[in-house]
């Protein structure tokens, strides 16, 4: 079973390419294929990372952080990573890989992953 995630950021923050270097300093296999970036890690599920800055990303921002804390916030975030897993099921048996690449992003991107199977918003750390 397919699932996603999203990452929630304002575009000035990041590129592909630090996305990618935060990936790597994880210690995660990172292939760029195109405009997007193929994750893993041995035994690990597959993750497909595609950086998306379209019109409607901030109004789905919007959306989704409606009502919650970080209401103010995710408004302005108008870029997003786009994370395609492979198989959720197996990549939440196995959690610790995605909470990295979850963990890399946000901190390449100081943004807001959204986890739409549990309906959870986890803001970025700040050390």
């Amino acid at each position: 079973m397919k699932g996603s995630c999203l990452i929630l950021f304002r575009s000035d923050s990041c590129t592909l390419e630090r996305a990618e270097q935060e990936l790597r300093a994880y210690n995660l296999q990172v292939h760029q294929n195109g405009n997007s970036l193929m994750v893993e890690r041995s035994g690990s599920s597959k993750f497909q990372i595609v950086l998306v800055r379209e019109p409607h990303v901030i109004i789905e921002a919007q959306e989704i952080a409606e009502g919650t804390e970080y209401e103010q916030s995710i408004s302005l975030c108008d870029a997003r990573f786009e994370v395609t897993i492979d198989d959720l099921e197996i990549a939440l048996d196995e959690i610790n890989t995605l909470m990295e690449v979850q963990g890399a992003l946000q901190d390449a991107s100081s943004g807001y992953a959204f986890l739409p199977w549990n309906g959870q918003i986890i803001k970025p750390w700040v050390g």
